[in-house]
């Protein structure tokens, strides 16, 4: 996957910008607070129709105006142009066409323009509590399967409407008839899960290896709130749990609840792994998910580097670039070159006060 041109206007501190790029090296360069990594992030709503930065769409129309648009040229694996229009305004309405026909079902677009973010924003993965690596964990499994997606959209919705039945008070019977649906779709997602973390725990141990010349063992553990062997046995958990939820007004069980962890050693990361050694962690991290998209989606992830190679020391930083998909395209951030000698490598534009210039 190639992004070959991309117009935007009035999105965050751009008020308009036309860009093309013919090389598979890009670097935005400049001061912090030019908008640089806006850029970054328009990129990437292209894949996942949201921010890395942030979830929903708040905040991300230029202030004063009503209205933000992207116009994006790709050029996929099969060396078909594909269009993408994206438009938005400040409440976060959303409206998508691909090659001119609209998007109505978010199935029917995710993974088809696929992008891994690398960010110092990774970091919360670690630190974090359990609900923002459940948000990424369903983004990747959604983004590589519509399989998932539905799955996950049914649970979401069973899940709210038994809480409101719980809030209401409403009888076992009334109960019942959503909890029939939650446990059919609660054992598919838990299913694909077992299936899905160790494949990425497996690249994960590869790739911090190799950015760690082969000195730490890393890997992921799956850390679900239930093992759900069977519609059955999770019917009968969530009898069970009736009067206790109808107390809280909440489904207290079952995959919304789901975890997984980092390890390093064997060790839990967040107690026990310094901060170079997280910064390694989750940058391995999205080097796996690039490869697992890749391999569920039979396409090439663009890569968006976010000021990253910054954080790391120089074992790590001379390391990651040698990881770095030859094949992938690249767009990263910074307020300089990784190093002196990388400029020739780059595709480069100085970015200032929301205006990119090529050098």
């Amino acid at each position: 996957m190639r992004l070959l041109s991309l117009n935007l206007e009035d999105f965050r501190n751009v008020t308009r910008a036309s860009l093309t790029f013919s090389s598979d090296r890009i670097f935005f360069l400049g001061s912090n607070g030019q908008g640089k990594t806006n850029l970054l992030e328009a990129i990437g709503l292209a894949g996942t129709l949201r921010s890395f930065r942030k979830s929903g769409m708040d905040g991300l129309v230029r202030e004063g105006q009503q209205l933000s648009q992207g116009y994006y040229r790709f050029l996929d694996d099969d060396g078909n142009e594909r269009e993408v229009f994206i438009s938005f305004r400040f409440k976060g309405e959303k409206q998508v066409e691909v090659d001119g026909e609209k998007i109505k079902k978010l199935g029917e677009y995710l993974g088809n323009f696929p992008s891994v973010t690398l960010s110092s924003r990774d970091f919360r993965l670690i630190r974090e509590g359990p609900s923002d690596r459940r948000k990424w964990l369903d983004l990747l499994l959604s983004s590589s399967s519509n399989a998932y997606l539905n799955h996950l959209q049914e649970y979401t919705r069973c899940l709210r409407e038994r809480n409101v039945l719980l809030k209401r008070d409403a009888s076992d019977g009334e109960l019942l008839a959503f909890e029939q649906s939650l446990a059919t779709n609660a054992i598919k997602l838990y299913s694909l899960r077992c299936q899905a973390i160790p494949k990425v725990s497996k690249i994960l141990r590869d790739s911090y290896l190799s950015l760690t010349a082969d000195e730490e063992v890393a890997d992921l553990a799956y850390a679900p709130d239930l093992s759900i062997e069977s519609e059955e046995k999770y019917l009968k958990k969530l009898a069970d749990e009736r009067d206790r939820d109808r107390i809280l007004g909440s489904t207290r069980r079952g995959p919304h609840r789901d975890d997984f962890l980092f390890r390093l050693l064997e060790r839990d990361a967040r107690v026990f792994a310094s901060e170079g050694q997280q910064r390694g962690l989750v940058l391995s991290l999205r080097l796996a998910e690039f490869a697992f998209l890749r391999e569920a989606l039979g396409r090439i992830p663009l890569i968006l580097a976010d000021d990253v190679l910054g954080e790391l020391d120089n074992l790590r930083k001379a390391n990651f670039r040698k990881l770095l998909p030859a094949e992938a395209q690249v767009f990263a951030t910074g307020t300089s070159y990784p190093s002196k000698s990388e400029s020739a490598i780059w595709e480069t534009f100085e970015v200032l006060a929301g205006n990119f210039n090529r050098i």
